[in-house]
C-alpha cells in the first residue's frame, strides 16, 4: 500500500494552503475527492447527462443503468441481501430522517422509547427528538463510561418493555470508540427490537458485512466515503421496506394515481421520489471502486498504525488532553490544550496548513457529560501519513509557545 501513491491521486494535495503544503486531519467531517470522482462528474454532466427511471431515449436508458450500477456496488460493497435494501438518500441525515418518520408513524405511540446513546451525532436525536415533541414518545440514554465507550452491559441496562428500537452510532466522532454492534443487535432481536445504526464514521474506515451485523437499518454518508456530496445511503432489511410507508411522496416512487387513490412503486422505488442526485450516485460508484482497489482491510491496519503512533506522540505532549481511551478504537482523536480555546487551536494550526476541526463535532450531549464546550479533533484518512502527525504535534507546539505554555 503506497501512501504516496494514493495521496497523488488527490488533486487538493497539489495546492498550498497558507503557504504550506496542506495537511488534512478533518476526514471525519468530510473525505477528499479523488481525481476519478471528481472526473465522474464532469464526464456525466458534460457527455451522458439525463434524468433517470423516466424517458426511455439512449441517454435516459443509460443514465438508469449506470445509477443502478451504483446501487449494485453498494449492495456488494456492505454484503446486502438483495440491491433493492439500498436506498439513495441526500445523505445519512436523510437516511436516518427516513426511518425516523416512518418507523415512528406506524409504531411508535406515547410512553414508546426510542434507545440511543449519548455518543450520538445530532443526526442520530435530533429526528427522534421531533417524535418526543409529536407523539410523546420518551428518548432514553445509554451512557458514556469513563474511556469515552458505550458498553452491552450499559445498552442491556438501558432496554425496557418500552424500549421500540434501538440507535447507535458505529463509530464515535469524538471518542472514536468503535461499538460492538452485533453484540447489541443480537441483544436487542433477543427481545424484539430493531436496532439503527448510524455509520457514517463506520463505513469509510470498517469493512461492513449488513448480512453479519444483521441490524435493521444502517445509514451511510457518500462524502465521508471519498464520495461526493449530496449522496447517502440507505440500508434497510426488504422487510421493513415492504412493511414501513413512503418517506416523501412524488414522481418515481408511485406505481398508479388515481382521483380516489395512488399505489406505491416496488422497491426501492417506493422511497425515491423525485428527480434523484443521478449525477452524484454515479460518481459514488467510483468512489466504492476506489476503496475495493486499495481494499478495506489494508485502510485499518494503515490506519490504525496512524492512530497508534499519534496517541503515543501526543500522549507525550505536555499540556494535550486526548478525549477518551476506548478498547475499539477508530482514527479519531479529539483534545484539549489546557489553557487554550480549541477553536484558537484550530485557526493557530490553520495557519500551518493542518487542518482540523474545533468545536462539539454535532455531539452537545457528549460534551456536556464531559463537561468541555468544545474540543479539538483530528481524524484520519486514507491519504494521511506519519509525517502529517508530526507535522500536527510540531503546529501543537507552536500553538503553546503563542500562550507560553510548556
Amino acid at each position: 500500500m503506497n501512501i504516496d501513491q494514493i495521496k497523488k491521486e488527490f488533486p487538493i494535495f497539489d495546492n498550498k494552503v497558507q503557504n504550506n503544503d496542506l495537511v488534512y486531519l478533518d476526514s471525519a467531517n468530510s473525505s477528499q475527492k479523488p481525481r476519478i470522482v471528481i472526473d465522474r462528474i464532469y464526464d456525466f454532466y458534460s457527455k451522458e447527462f439525463s434524468n433517470v427511471g423516466r424517458s426511455v431515449h439512449y441517454l435516459a436508458v443509460a443514465a438508469t443503468n449506470l445509477y443502478e450500477e451504483t446501487r449494485s456496488s453498494v449492495q456488494k460493497y456492505i454484503n446486502a441481501l438483495d440491491k433493492n435494501e439500498i436506498v439513495f438518500t441526500k445523505g445519512a441525515t436523510e437516511a436516518i430522517n427516513l426511518v425516523a418518520n416512518t418507523f415512528g408513524q406506524k409504531y411508535l405511540d406515547e410512553g414508546d422509547e426510542v434507545l440511543i446513546t449519548e455518543l450520538e451525532h445530532h443526526s442520530n436525536y435530533v429526528p427522534w427528538h421531533f417524535l418526543r415533541k409529536s407523539k410523546k414518545i420518551n428518548i432514553e440514554f445509554a451512557e458514556v463510561n469513563d474511556q469515552g465507550e458505550v458498553t452491552l452491559e450499559e445498552i442491556k441496562k438501558k432496554i425496557t418493555n418500552k424500549t421500540k428500537i434501538i440507535c447507535i452510532t458505529h463509530l464515535s466522532n469524538v471518542t472514536g470508540a468503535i461499538l460492538p454492534i452485533k453484540e447489541i443487535v443480537n441483544l436487542a432481536h433477543s427481545k424484539g427490537i430493531p436496532v439503527l445504526v448510524d455509520g457514517c464514521q463506520g463505513a469509510p474506515h470498517l469493512k461492513l458485512d449488513m448480512q453479519d451485523l444483521d441490524c435493521d437499518f444502517y445509514a451511510i454518508s457518500g462524502h465521508k466515503m471519498y464520495g461526493p456530496t449530496g449522496i447517502g445511503v440507505l440500508y434497510a432489511k426488504k422487510k421493513w421496506l415492504e412493511d414501513l410507508p413512503p418517506y416523501q411522496g412524488g414522481g418515481g416512487m408511485i406505481r398508479e394515481v388515481k382521483k380516489k387513490g395512488i399505489s406505491y412503486g416496488e422497491l426501492p422505488n417506493k422511497y425515491e421520489a423525485g428527480t434523484m442526485a443521478t449525477a452524484q450516485v454515479i460518481a459514488f460508484n467510483e468512489s466504492i471502486k476506489f476503496l475495493e482497489k486499495i481494499g478495506i482491510e489494508n485502510i485499518e491496519k494503515h490506519e490504525k498504525d496512524l492512530l497508534d503512533y499519534a496517541v503515543d506522540l501526543l500522549g507525550k505532549n505536555n499540556s494535550v488532553n486526548i478525549i477518551g481511551n476506548p478498547k475499539n478504537k477508530g482514527g479519531v482523536i479529539s483534545f484539549t490544550i489546557e489553557g487554550i480555546h480549541p477553536h484558537d487551536i484550530a485557526t493557530i494550526l490553520d495557519e500551518d496548513g493542518v487542518a482540523i476541526r474545533a468545536g462539539h463535532h454535532c455531539c452537545q450531549i457528549l460534551h456536556e457529560k464531559l463537561g468541555l464546550p468544545a474540543t479539538a479533533r483530528a481524524s484520519f484518512g486514507v491519504y494521511n501519513t506519519k509525517d502529517d502527525i508530526d507535522q500536527l504535534n510540531n503546529s501543537i507546539n507552536n500553538c503553546k509557545k503563542i500562550f507560553n505554555l510548556k
